[in-house]
C-alpha cells in the first residue's frame, strides 16, 4: 500500500468566466494544480526548465476550474493588493512630508 501520490502531469486549459489560465492536471485523478503554488512554467509547462531557487512551493489542487480561479483571486490577488497599497501608502506618506 502506497502512502504518497506522484502525479502525472499533463498541459491543462482552464477557462471560466472569460478567465484563461494554462496549467498542470494529474492524468489519473484530474486533479487540476495552482499554477502560481507548484510554478507550472517549470513543472508541465516546459515554458522554463527550472524554477527559482527561492520560490516556495505550495501543494495546491482543485476538483474543478472554478475552484482555482476562487483560489487565484482569494490567496493570490489579495496578497498582491495588499503589497500594491503598502507601497502606495509610503509613496503617499513621502508626497506629505
Amino acid at each position: 500500500m502506497a502512502y504518497t501520490w506522484e502525479p502525472k502531469w499533463e498541459k491543462y486549459r482552464v477557462e471560466v468566466d472569460g478567465i484563461i489560465l494554462y496549467t498542470c492536471r494529474d492524468k489519473i485523478t484530474g486533479m487540476i494544480a495552482c499554477p502560481i503554488c507548484i510554478h507550472a512554467a517549470s513543472t508541465c509547462l516546459d515554458l522554463e526548465k527550472r524554477r527559482p531557487r527561492n520560490y516556495p512551493v505550495e501543494n495546491s489542487f482543485f476538483f474543478s476550474p472554478y475552484d482555482l480561479i476562487i483560489h487565484i483571486r482569494e490567496y493570490h490577488a489579495r496578497g498582491l493588493n495588499k503589497k500594491y497599497l503598502a507601497s502606495s501608502e509610503k509613496k503617499y506618506k513621502k508626497l506629505i512630508k
